[in-house]
């Protein structure tokens, strides 16, 4: 079965990992071709997408990762709540390596979602409001440990992605050895010459919440004032958004959503050793250890003594020594299978 349905379309990043021709081939037959977006160009794609935007579908869903959905979020109108912007809702298949945004809304299936999508439209969705730094709008992002762990695998990729080693890097498998292989032990040794990275983070925007964690889970611990000085110390990673996910179900910014308004900052403090004897409830979004410092926060500003990697929607922005974040006028609406 396949539908004609001018309200709705599918883009297609085809260098996303689970984009095979197979699959290709499997989406073809429910989606007619002329809603059907493939771009084989990366220099391309914008406008791909911005030719879908004018079309005016109700509906667009994205096959990639976490970065394809956010390339396309960052296309649509902005400033303006996704009920009244006039922008399509998002469906999210699940194609790419990490798809933090998917474990929101998705069933774990593409083919599933969409062939549910195709048989009955929904009209069930989610309202995600965005972060938004240096004019771009993500649903999570940090500075630090993910970071290195971000360049450190993209390094394995650059090396190995042509051996037999090449099918362990396109799941989390590459991910924990580029943590364990390389990231950890760099980390291990600044730690062993006492190198460590300080922070002072500054909340620039309406009144902010420490958050402090107890057996029931978080609670108000403290109120901060605009110009206040949220924490100032030395940290590992600053992670920071409204989508509690960094992929593959690690959960980790679990007060991300609790309040709309606001979104989820946490700086990290915790040995490196603790994280890898504790994964089991660091994946879990469990771990608790007063080297975490958790706010609900709307606008804050960080500056680092030196510079640490960006990782913006599990994607590689360089280095950053000061970054403002501060959560978006722009929401978006992301149709729900779950």
């Amino acid at each position: 079965m396949t539908i004609a349905d001018p309200r709705f379309a599918v883009l297609l990043n085809p260098n996303a990992r689970r984009v095979s021709s197979s699959m290709l081939n499997r989406i073809s037959d429910l989606v007619d071709p002329d809603h059907l977006y493939v771009s084989d160009d990366p220099n391309k794609a914008e406008d791909l997408a911005k030719r879908i935007l004018d079309r005016g579908y109700r509906t667009v869903f994205t096959g990639g990762g976490d970065g394809t959905v956010t390339r396309f979020i960052n296309l649509m109108p902005g400033e303006a709540p996704a009920a009244s912007s006039g922008a399509p809702r998002i469906g999210i298949l699940r194609l790419g390596t990490g798809n933090a945004m998917a474990e929101i809304v998705s069933s774990g299936d593409p083919l599933t979602d969409l062939r549910t999508y195709v048989s009955n439209p929904s009209s069930d969705s989610y309202e995600l409001p965005l972060c938004e730094a240096e004019g771009v709008r993500f649903a999570f992002a940090g500075l630090g440990l993910d970071g290195y762990i971000l360049n450190d695998f993209e390094t394995l990729r650059r090396k190995l992605g042509r051996t037999v080693f090449k099918p362990m890097l396109q799941n989390v498998s590459g991910y924990l050895a580029a943590t364990f292989g390389i990231t950890v032990p760099r980390m291990v040794g600044r730690w062993v010459r006492r190198q460590k990275v300080m922070v002072r983070a500054t909340n620039v925007g309406d009144t902010a919440y420490a958050i402090a964690t107890d057996k029931d889970g978080g609670r108000v611990e403290r109120t901060v004032r605009r110009g206040e000085v949220l924490y100032e110390g030395p940290i590992n990673a600053a992670m920071f958004g409204t989508c509690p996910f960094y992929g593959y179900r690690l959960k980790a910014l679990p007060y991300a959503g609790v309040d709309p308004s606001r979104f989820h900052l946490r700086l990290c403090n915790v040995p490196s050793s603790r994280l890898i004897l504790q994964m089991r409830q660091l994946w879990k979004g469990t771990l608790r250890h007063p080297g975490f410092v958790d706010f609900n926060v709307d606008k804050v500003h960080l500056e680092l003594s030196e510079p640490m990697p960006y990782q913006l929607a599990g994607e590689a922005m360089g280095y950053r020594d000061q970054l403002t974040v501060g959560l978006s006028g722009n929401s978006v609406d992301l149709v729900r299978f779950i």
